[in-house]
């Protein structure tokens, strides 16, 4: 009898997923400082309020429903896609402030945790990418408070689980490993560098595809929903592409150097390909959007691997 009662209960859960993160979403792009606007202590706080809530409703909630039917589908890719891109997007306004920051990171080890919740349905690239996002803010948090223990132990347990699932953290970051005070050596970045603030993008309200539904028949309006879904998650690695990058541009063009000819294909190709997806998404040529959508991606995994991600 209880397991028909958790059967009946978890259709909801995935159905009110989308509606209460768009909640937050909506709340975000109302209140975010336009321009050269300061960010206030207030603003902040308003935010570590959001992302707070986000992290005890997917404990209490999204995660349990995961655990008891687990399992891909578009849906819940598309949830994973745009909690990514919101939790960047917030960040790229955190600043130095440690609680968000800590905040913030415990959610991508949410999503991570969850990427990895079960062996049957293993999402070992998204769980390294998530996990990557947490190293990102951590290591970020760790240059500014050396001393916080805290954060130390969070980004050494963070590196820990990429190093279990066969990845690597990014070239630029140094982390605890093995339990000791060890640091793992990694090279390519200047150490001048490794002091400074990692400087992170996030998607806009703009980059959306909009398109009204009314408009379309049957057969389109399940293709634009699909392809939709799919947008929300290849824009949320494009966006972690960027971030990873933005370092190793920053180290090279401060030596008087150039990213490798490669690499700047694909960041082009990636941008490209990624606008042309949104072009045609909102143009009903749903062919040509997929297949764009599919080389963005292509491009930006390609990378996060140059990267070590």
């Amino acid at each position: 009898m209880r397991a028909a009662w958790i059967v009946l209960l978890i259709p909801p859960v995935w159905g009110q997923s989308i509606g209460f993160l768009q909640g937050l979403e909506n709340k975000f792009e109302q209140t975010a400082p336009r321009g050269n606007t300061s960010i206030s202590p207030a603003y902040r706080q308003d935010r570590l309020r959001d992302v707070n809530a986000f992290n005890s409703w997917f404990d209490q909630q999204y995660l349990p429903a995961f655990q008891a039917q687990p399992g891909w589908t578009p849906q819940r890719r598309a949830f994973v896609g745009r909690a990514s891109a919101y939790l960047g997007a917030i960040r790229g306004l955190a600043g130095n402030d440690p609680v968000l920051g800590l905040a913030l990171s415990g959610a991508f080890n949410r999503l991570g945790r969850m990427q990895e919740a079960d062996q049957r349905f293993l999402d070992r690239e998204g769980a390294i990418h998530s996990y990557n996002n947490s190293a990102i803010i951590l290591n970020q948090l760790a240059n500014e408070n050396p001393n916080d223990p805290n954060v130390r132990g969070q980004l050494a347990f963070v590196g820990g689980r990429v190093n279990a699932l066969g990845g690597s953290i990014p070239i630029w970051m140094s982390v605890p490993i093995g339990g000791q005070q060890r640091v793992q050596e990694q090279r390519g970045i200047p150490e001048a560098y490794l002091k400074a603030p990692v400087k992170t993008s996030a998607p806009t309200s703009a980059e959306y595809p909009r398109l009204d539904e009314g408009t379309l028949n049957p057969e389109e309006r399940t293709q634009w929903r699909e392809l939709r879904d799919r947008y929300y998650s290849v824009l949320a690695t494009v966006y972690s592409a960027k971030n990873a990058v933005a370092p190793v541009q920053a180290s090279v063009e401060s030596r008087g150097l150039a990213l490798t000819p490669d690499l700047v294909k694909s960041s082009t190709r990636m941008s490209l390909s990624l606008d042309l997806a949104k072009e045609y998404l909102e143009s009903k040529q749903f062919d040509a959007a997929r297949e764009n959508l599919q080389i963005a991606d292509g491009e930006a995994r390609k990378i996060l691997r140059y990267v070590g991600l």
